[in-house]
């Protein structure tokens, strides 16, 4: 079942981690994904030129809309739990098979999928979440 919520899905289109990188045939699976799972009405899809992560990229923020976010929100810039100004996270190094399980668990389920979300300015980095440590 679709959750009633609403999602705006951004898709980087910068020319370093988006454009080379795949941007536009992310924005067409995106949009074949939300297809196929009935989703389509509770979400929107746009670009953005740059996040200011591209050594991570191509990156895609998904935003939950809420009609009253209550004033500008403070985190940790990688996501942001539920609650009054709903359910967002910035994914890293989307690709074609991390498409489907976004929509998936966090348009439709409204969970965020931790493990495809890395600190900012490290190339490669342990996911949001884990355990491991750095050596």
């Amino acid at each position: 079942m679709v959750s009633p919520r609403r999602f705006r899905i951004i898709i980087c289109r910068g020319p370093e981690c988006g454009d080379r990188r795949g941007s536009a045939q992310l924005h067409e699976l995106f949009r074949s994904s939300l297809e196929a799972n009935g989703a389509r009405d509770h979400a929107e899809l746009t670009w953005q030129s740059c996040f200011g992560r591209c050594t991570q990229g191509p990156n895609v923020l998904v935003r939950e809309l809420v009609s009253d976010p209550g004033g500008p929100a403070l985190g940790t810039g990688f996501a942001t739990l539920p609650g009054p100004r709903g359910v967002t996270a910035l994914y890293n190094r989307t690709d074609a098979g991390r498409v489907e399980r976004i929509v998936e668990q966090h348009v439709i389920g409204g969970q965020i999928v931790r493990e495809f979300i890395e600190r900012p300015g490290i190339l490669h980095s342990v996911p949001i979440g884990s355990r491991q440590k750095d050596s």
